[in-house]
């Protein structure tokens, strides 16, 4: 019973976390310009959600969800294009066996410079 409560307590705390997009921005390039010579911005962009055996319960982390979350949020910075440098989507399905192979975390993240007008 004791166990039960405990998992029970951490899908909440979860749930409570998993939130649909975080993105932070750093400008401070210490006047260096872009690979271009251009003034650029750099966007890191997280979704955590949780997912159903494999599919969106709670909130979307896929790639394709937080690469659009990143270039609406390039696109309120005004910027004219993104490169993205890295990304990810990972499902934990590990986390909590076998609890989590029914519910599991999502972690989808991208990091992109945006070229700024």
């Amino acid at each position: 019973m004791r166990r039960f409560v405990s998992v029970v307590a951490l899908v909440a705390m979860v749930g409570l976390v998993a939130s649909c997009t975080r993105t932070k921005v750093a400008r401070n390039f210490n006047g260096l310009p872009g690979p271009d010579g251009k003034k650029v911005a750099h966007l890191n962009t997280t979704n955590i959600a949780i997912d159903l055996l494999f599919k969106p319960l709670l909130y979307d982390a896929t790639l394709d969800k937080t690469v659009s979350d990143m270039t609406v949020e390039a696109k309120a910075m005004s910027a004219s294009e993104v490169r993205i440098v890295q990304s990810y989507s990972r499902r934990m399905w590990y986390v909590f066996l076998p609890f989590s192979l029914i519910i599991h975390p999502v972690v989808g993240n991208v990091a992109a410079d945006a070229v700024l007008k």
